[in-house]
């Protein structure tokens, strides 16, 4: 059984009691939150787009993929495909999802859906009212210099692009995955 501390637009925070296997009872503090799509585009073989993003938590701009909430009834691929065209003004022909991560496993049950975006045509960019970002377009190799250098420090791009540029290929290339 759990008690709802706080109920927010986006996310709860529950208080849970569990036992441990001491014996002992401890109350734990669990960050609620419905799950994520990201979104690696390729604009080519060589070159992805980026979102420079001003992110008020951290009173910074940061450089990521584009990402965000699934939404009620809203399927990670269908949120991945209104995030990209809402955050970037592009949509995809083609769609793969490459993985599935925990973000932060010791507080919250958020599952963040990475996908792969292809064949990139213009749609309409309408961010949230929010939203201050602006697209950037990097080869692979910039991008990965820019991890590199601290200069990329979003732990679901980085997690992306090597993701990407170490595994994905070269296992979509040798398997034949299917499209989404």
């Amino acid at each position: 059984m759990y008690t709802i501390v706080y109920h927010g637009k986006k996310f709860n925070v529950l208080k849970k009691p569990i036992m441990l296997p001491s014996g002992k009872k401890v109350v734990k503090e669990i960050v609620e939150y419905p799950g994520a799509a990201a979104i690696l585009p390729l604009v080519s073989e060589n070159t992805i787009l980026l979102l420079k993003q001003y992110r008020v938590a951290l009173d910074s701009w940061i450089i990521e993929i584009p990402a965000g909430t699934l939404k009620p009834n809203e399927t990670p691929l269908e949120c991945a495909m209104r995030e990209l065209e809402e955050e970037t003004g592009f949509k995809a022909k083609e769609w793969v999802k490459m993985l599935e991560i925990y973000t932060s496993p010791g507080y919250s049950n958020e599952i963040l859906h990475i996908f792969l975006a292809k064949g990139l045509k213009r749609g309409v960019k309408k961010p949230e009212e929010s939203e201050i970002l602006e697209n950037i377009y990097l080869t692979l190799n910039e991008a990965l210099n820019m991890v590199e250098r601290g200069e990329i420090r979003d732990a679901k791009t980085i997690i992306a692009l090597l993701y990407y540029t170490h595994y994905f290929r070269r296992a979509y290339t040798v398997k034949g995955n299917e499209m989404c």
